[in-house]
């Protein structure tokens, strides 16, 4: 599902510009009046006292196409917003149904193929959780490669773990992260040394990567794990179901691409 507060909830803030944060703030005031008089993005550049470049340049850190783009994930939003769901048990449902459905749109395929090539090519893995919360996904996603015969090692954020495996990284060896937010300067350096030792890393968070991760990781998956389709503080959505919904999906393509 297209939402541009789904993908503007994967932008640590103190990555935006003062600009940018004026136009987010507009934008979120203003969304239904946006929508319903489908202003041109000049139009919107005068309203939010800005110009062309720092919204084309908002929109590029939110991975959204271009400004047509983003009057139709704002019009979801708009939508969404407007619906009169009943306060019963079907908002859970809906906030795990909506949670899904965005990161079945922000994950893309293609990455997914290029992660199993690496997997296929790599000696050893290690899957690594950053925050406790993820260790159930790490641990599903180890199991079903170690039942598969693959070398593969879970470990925590401990930092003497890490780095005694990072010193005995051998080349193309594969190391998976899984984390919430992926702000750690710890984990950067980490990421940095295993591209210096040869090996390779997968960075799955729920937010946009550092610079520093982007230049040093093999492969990037950036998940939603904050829904925001349903205004009810009662409704708890798990920030381990983005990361379970990813293995799944890439267990299915690894299966399929086992039998061709």
């Amino acid at each position: 599902m297209r939402s541009f507060l789904a993908k503007l909830s994967t932008i640590e803030e103190n990555n935006l510009t003062t600009r940018e944060l004026i136009i987010v703030d507009y934008i979120k005031s203003n969304s239904k009046q946006i929508v319903e008089e489908n202003i041109k993005i000049d139009e919107l550049a005068r309203r939010a006292k800005t110009g062309f470049s720092a919204i084309y340049n908002l929109l590029k850190k939110m991975n959204i196409d271009g400004y047509r783009d983003f009057m139709i994930c704002l019009a979801n939003d708009v939508e969404h917003a407007e619906l009169n769901i009943a306060k019963n048990d079907e908002n859970v449902a809906n906030g795990y149904i909506n949670l899904i459905k965005q990161n079945y749109t922000l994950i893309k395929k293609a990455n997914l193929v290029k992660t199993i090539n690496l997997i296929d090519s790599s000696p050893r893995i290690v899957i690594c959780y950053w925050e406790g919360v993820l260790r159930g996904p790490a641990m599903d996603l180890s199991n079903f490669f170690y039942n598969h015969g693959v070398n593969v090692t879970l470990l925590d954020s401990d930092w003497d773990s890490i780095n005694n495996r990072i010193k005995n990284t051998q080349t193309n060896d594969l190391y998976i992260f899984l984390t919430k937010y992926g702000t750690s300067t710890h984990l950067s350096k980490v990421i940095e040394a295993i591209r210096k030792q040869k090996g390779k890393s997968i960075f799955i968070s729920g937010k946009v990567p550092s610079k520093e991760v982007e230049e040093n990781a093999s492969l990037v998956h950036t998940l939603i794990v904050d829904g925001v389709e349903i205004n009810d503080d009662n409704v708890l959505i798990s920030k381990s179901l983005p990361f379970h919904y990813f293995n799944d999906l890439l267990i299915y393509h690894y299966l399929n691409s086992e039998k061709k």
